[in-house]
């Protein structure tokens, strides 16, 4: 009987990641407690604070996924999910109106190294929200991402609306980081929540994983039917 080798990849990915998540969380119980007093001390403005960071940075290309990660870590899960989607669509925002009014010659010339955002401009046309929301699915940069829409002709409304499709992804990292905050806790036999269920932070974690690798699978090949080559 032949092995089915696209179980056994699929087995290995999940077996690394698993691993990664597990490496993260033994790392944290050093710098956790750091982190944690240092949104403690901003008080009521911790979240405030935290939205504001993402707002600012994000337009510079400081990566997305650690400070989705940093939401989980940082703040009960409900309300790091908030503030991630708060401070996405900020930061989407804020990188459309500079792209498009401030920055517009310089994302030009830099796209133009990149033959992946070469043609998007005219793929765009009469298909902007949805080939904006399905390219949001996959794992492209989102800063690039949203500079690549800020100079086509996408309108801001439908360029807002389509961000919505990342937040799956960037929902995804926040639930990893409050995963590997409980694991870490875990490790060092102190648990940060009592109440906290380690069979379905894992099942959680699986499904998760599960979900954003077929999204991203279905999104790029729709993409490319619509005439993307990404």
């Amino acid at each position: 009987m032949q092995p089915d080798i696209g179980l056994i990849k699929k087995l290995t990915i999940a077996s690394v990641f698993v691993g990664v998540i597990l490496l993260i969380s033994h790392a944290l119980k050093l710098y956790l407690p750091g982190l944690e007093v240092r949104i403690q001390d901003l008080g009521a403005f911790a979240p405030l604070g935290f939205i504001l960071l993402f707002v600012v940075l994000t337009p510079f290309f400081v990566s997305v996924d650690a400070l989705c990660f940093a939401a989980g870590l940082l703040f009960p899960l409900g309300a790091g999910v908030s503030y991630i989607i708060i401070a996405t669509y900020l930061a989407s925002a804020l990188i459309f109106f500079l792209g498009r009014y401030l920055l517009r010659d310089r994302v030009m010339t830099h796209l133009a190294e990149h033959k992946r955002f070469s043609e998007l401009n005219e793929v765009i046309k009469g298909n902007a929200f949805k080939l904006m929301f399905l390219l949001r699915l996959t794992p492209l940069p989102f800063a690039m991402l949203s500079y690549a829409f800020s100079v086509t002709e996408a309108r801001f409304r439908p360029y807002l609306a389509a961000t919505s499709g990342i937040l799956i992804y960037n929902i995804s990292l926040v639930y990893f980081g409050y995963t590997a905050k409980h694991l870490s806790g875990l490790i060092s036999e102190v648990s940060p929540q009592n109440t906290v269920s380690y069979p379905l932070l894992a099942v959680g974690l699986v499904i998760f994983l599960t979900v954003l690798i077929y999204v991203a699978k279905v999104a790029g090949k729709a993409v490319k039917q619509m005439g993307y080559k990404g």
